[in-house]
């Protein structure tokens, strides 16, 4: 993260834990819901918390973040949340870790806009019906694998465009926007 902006007026800087949709500081953009942590620099930043604790066990992790005063005055169910987040992202295999916490970190430098598109894509996503959802999903699988400069091309070919609508290939194009690359296998 390059230079550091000013907080604006009236904004919050209480910590940003999952669930929450305030900043963390003036020194964060908004935190997409389940990607914020404590105590890093520049903090918000999943990544930069799990690196920083990378060798400690999640039982020492989790001391840690029960610890931390801002994690204390959290609502309960915020708690909750962002420990049975912290478990997660712990029993994942390493690849799926990285790729997920790529993803968030790419989710937090999203404009504004582009954010609410992405959530808005999601609801879009959620509400089709289950064998055109099935293929978007499978079609986003695919797509992970081709070079980041050259989805859009992929998703406006005569093949996808035959495949899918211009709705369905909206939602795909939003969730590559933020899906870092996979090499094929």
């Amino acid at each position: 993260m390059q230079g550091r902006p000013q907080a604006g007026a009236g904004q919050r800087t209480a910590p940003v834990y999952p669930g929450s949709t305030y900043r963390t500081s003036p020194y964060m953009t908004p935190a997409r819901p389940g990607y914020g942590y404590p105590g890093v620099v520049p903090p918000g930043h999943l990544g930069d918390w799990l690196n920083q604790h990378r060798g400690l066990p999640v039982q020492e992790q989790e001391r840690l973040l029960r610890s931390d005063p801002s994690f204390n005055r959290l609502p309960a169910a915020n708690q909750q949340r962002l420990l049975q987040q912290l478990h997660s992202v712990d029993q994942m295999p390493e690849e799926q870790r990285e790729r997920r916490l790529a993803r968030g970190e790419a989710i937090e430098h999203l404009a504004p806009q582009d954010r609410m598109r992405l959530n808005q894509s999601a609801q879009r996503l959620a509400a089709m019906a289950p064998d055109r959802k099935a293929l978007v999903r499978r079609a986003f699988q695919d797509l992970r694998s081709v070079p980041i400069n050259q989805r859009q091309m992929v998703l406006n070919s005569n093949r996808y465009q035959g495949v899918f609508t211009p709705e369905e290939r909206g939602v795909l194009s939003d969730f590559l926007l933020v899906e870092p690359y996979e090499p094929a296998r």
